[in-house]
């Protein structure tokens, strides 16, 4: 792959998927004129098109196979980095933007479309060739989910948001829908309807009716009048649009992109409502303060900051929104009629969640103008927390209802609520998945295997939105039952109830494969920054060991050969001495006996540490023996037991030697053990 690819690479991660872009909802929106801004404002000479079609294999039942390649290659440098075929994808949302009737195609007509842009030749791309570029586009929603709003919010929509005829060309459809003047348009559309007192935020199906019904079609693109149109596709096209007003912060624009914006959130803690701010961007500082005395504290080392200077959340202050405006960052919270809460891993308490999540508890709050919403919701989809709790809780904003704990243990009948209610909680859907993939779990040492588990600790399966269940989950290559009611009722599965043996498992669905390992217990090795060894030069070793670097070391010697080496029993004991000892000495138990020598200072003393005084002390090591260290200092001796045990002089080294120098130090120490060594010695001094 040469330069001009990786340039387009890198120009169209930083201009879509920047951190600029942290908080944001974000469109791939890519068509000829910006196409051209970016060449020029890359500086990239070759046009994208044609960079991406030199390296198609044409006539291949895999023609996009170099560019998978490349990513492949990419991702094994930077696993956290934006997916490396964003200019194959770029070119397919070109595609979708030509789609409008002319002489010679349909405005349905995708694939004629996509293959004359990048061959010149209407037929040499089929829709046959599609499908690598469909898993591409999740691979990108999936990516842009994991960087949790790093790197923009996801627009992309979720397989099962899509018509079953557009599956595959749906996702570069969608990033085509809203063009960077539609974007601009929106907050003029949304505040004509605030203004009416209408709840807020509305469902997206609401407000395409009312730009309908108001006439407004004209003030959007051509890509948004055609979807407006077509039944299949306005259903994804509302949820769009309803995204964007759901982010909407109540200002004459949207937040601009570069500017941070930080999300305000209600927590719930200790029975009182409170303000929190959570940032996307992780490069902030640990204060940071706005207009109007508005102060964030950073809560730890989190995304999370505590908010004072603010209103406590109310009734009015959730009705009708807030904006602080700062250097660089806007912290601001839409006006809301629904406010739901989860469990927060990080806070640890109750805070405020973008959808509903199956499986766990949520505390539902409803305005006066949305509780009949919420109710119908409750009653088709909810396990419990149907009943609004009527006690007179003082948190509750006043006029406003509570559920709790309310639960969806049915993700397939949450959703199918959620698109038939629609109104004041047609925002709430699940987060969507776009692949397989393992969540939660006790890992076992995750700087050895990411994918290593305690036994009886195994992970969770997330399986991938779908128009219809019809895979089949396989564990080990097996079927199991004990398994099928968490799949039929869309909820994270768990493994942990198969009581799986220690060792390698897979897990398939869909024709995608995953493994992990389990293991009661795992020995985690020192990682060495730094490897020593032997340069081969000439087919020879090197004389002397030397520190390999990335040339030499896949052919250099490293480690060595201790199978000849006796073991020792005894590990090795560390010893601070003293360096302005007059005397020091090591009286084993054996009857050997040591004398120390003080090493030299090093030279770096002098640099470092000019006015240390002269008392430092240094390090010895005892290998496998015990006994007595003595130090003596102005005449006097002081000892320390080093694993001391029962003194036995006589079985080796010079024991009348010994002797005289346990009793010339015998008020060392007045512990029974040195006693032991000087009544010893006094046996053999007779």
């Amino acid at each position: 792959m040469d330069h001009s690819y990786q340039g387009w690479q890198e120009a169209l991660a930083e201009e879509f998927f920047g951190r600029q872009h942290a908080g944001h909802p974000t469109l791939f929106y890519v068509d000829d004129d910006v196409e051209q801004e970016l060449r020029h404002g890359y500086g990239l000479e070759e046009p994208l098109t044609q960079c991406v079609g030199r390296f198609l294999r044409l006539g291949d039942p895999e023609p996009y196979s170099a560019l998978e390649d490349y990513r492949w290659r990419r991702r094994q440098q930077d696993k956290d980095g934006v997916p490396a075929f964003l200019p194959l994808l770029a070119c397919s949302v070109m595609a979708a933007s030509r789609m409008v009737n002319d002489r010679n195609h349909r405005a349905t007509a995708y694939h004629a479309r996509f293959s004359e842009l990048l061959t010149g030749d209407e037929k040499r791309l089929g829709s046959h060739h599609y499908e690598p570029i469909s898993r591409m586009w999740q691979v990108l929603a999936s990516w842009q989910y994991s960087q949790e709003g790093a790197r923009g919010l996801c627009t992309l929509p979720a397989p099962a948001d899509l018509p079953s005829n557009r599956s595959m060309i749906g996702f570069a459809q969608s990033q085509a829908l809203l063009s960077g003047a539609d974007r601009s348009f929106l907050p003029k559309f949304f505040r004509s309807l605030r203004e009416h007192g209408t709840t807020w935020p509305l469902p997206g199906e609401t407000l395409l009716a009312q730009i309908e019904i108001r006439g407004m079609e004209q003030h959007f693109s051509k890509g948004f009048r055609n979807a407006l149109r077509e039944e299949e596709f306005r259903p994804f096209l509302a949820r769009l649009i309803g995204n964007y007003a759901a982010s909407w912060d109540g200002s004459d624009e949207l937040v601009p992109t570069g500017v941070t914006r930080a999300e305000l959130l209600v927590r719930l803690d200790a029975g009182r409502l409170s303000w929190v701010a959570r940032l996307r961007s992780a490069e902030q500082d640990t204060r940071i303060e706005l207009s109007g005395g508005v102060v964030l504290e950073q809560l730890g080392d989190t995304a999370y900051y505590e908010v004072t200077g603010l209103p406590v959340p109310s009734a009015d202050t959730l009705t009708r929104g807030i904006r602080r405006d700062g250097d660089d960052l806007v912290l601001s919270r839409p006006s809301c009629s629904v406010l739901v809460l989860a469990r927060d891993d990080v806070l640890g308490v109750w805070a405020g969640t973008d959808g509903f999540r199956p499986g766990e508890a949520h505390v539902v709050l409803a305005a006066p103008t949305a509780q009949r919403d919420v109710q119908r919701l409750l009653d088709k989809a909810a396990t419990t927390g149907r009943s609004a709790d009527t006690s007179k809780l003082a948190w509750v904003p006043q006029g406003w209802s509570l559920h709790k704990p309310v639960t969806f243990h049915d993700a397939v009948i949450l959703r199918r609520a959620l698109m038939e209610v629609q109104g004041a909680v047609g925002l709430l859907h699940p987060p969507a998945q776009f692949k397989l993939r393992l969540e939660d779990g006790l890992k076992l040492a995750p700087s050895l295997d990411p994918h290593l588990y305690l036994r009886g600790g195994e992970p969770q399966v997330v399986l991938p939105d779908a128009t219809e269940v019809t895979d089949t989950l396989l564990v080990d290559g097996k079927e199991r039952p004990e398994l099928r009611k968490a799949i039929a009722a869309g909820r994270p599965v768990p493994l942990a109830v198969l009581r799986l043996e220690p060792g390698r498992h897979t897990v398939s669905y869909a024709g995608v494969e995953i493994g992990f390992a389990t293991a009661d217990q795992a020995v985690v090795e020192p990682k060495a920054t730094r490897v020593c060894g032997f340069t081969i030069v000439d087919g020879k070793a090197s004389p002397s060991p030397s520190l390999l670097d990335q040339q030499t070391l896949p052919t250099g010697i490293t480690g060595a050969d201790g199978t000849g080496a006796a073991p020792q029993d005894a590990a090795t004991v560390m010893e601070l001495c003293r360096r302005d000892a007059d005397e020091l000495l090591f009286t084993a138990a054996d009857g050997r006996l040591w004398t120390l020598d003080i090493p030299e200072r090093p030279d770096w003393w002098t640099e470092r540490l000019p006015d240390t005084p002269a008392p430092l002390r240094f390090e010895a090591g005892f290998h496998g023996v015990g006994g007595w260290l003595l130090e003596r200092r102005s005449g006097r001796w002081k000892g320390r037991p080093v694993n001391p045990g029962t003194p036995k002089p006589k079985s080796a080294g010079d024991p009348r030697a010994w002797a005289r120098a346990v009793l010339n130090a015998q008020q060392a120490s007045a512990e029974p053990s040195w006693a032991a060594y000087v009544q010893a010695a006094k046996e053999l001094d007779r």
